[in-house]
């Protein structure tokens, strides 16, 4: 499976695409969501997705993707708040995830 992992923090990043290609995953890494069309040319099965991004936000970029694709996202992020999550998983979110987190839980 292909993995696309949007997150500025370049290491949660590579603590994430280390641990999923580990398991046999393929792992993408974007820093940013300025350009999220990997997602049609690259044939991504999930997202991960943090929402504190640069330039675009996650949330932003969730509305992007459920605009023409019903591809499985998760979101993590810092931000645990229960009306935070709600608010994700109505935006199209699938899953969510409070950092800290430990990597095992996502598959």
């Amino acid at each position: 499976s292909r993995i696309l992992i949007i997150e500025d923090d370049k290491e949660i990043l590579k603590i994430l695409s280390d641990f999923l290609s580990g398991y046999g995953f393929e792992a993408f890494e974007k820093l940013t969501a300025a350009d999220f069309q990997i997602i049609r040319h690259q044939n991504i099965d999930l997202v991960l997705l943090d929402l504190m991004l640069p330039y675009k936000s996650g949330d932003q970029l969730l509305k992007e993707i459920r605009s023409c694709s019903d591809l499985p996202v998760i979101v993590i992020s810092a931000r645990g708040t229960t009306q935070n999550k709600i608010d994700l998983l109505r935006l199209g979110a699938d899953d969510y995830i409070t950092k800290p987190f430990d990597p095992v839980i996502i598959i």
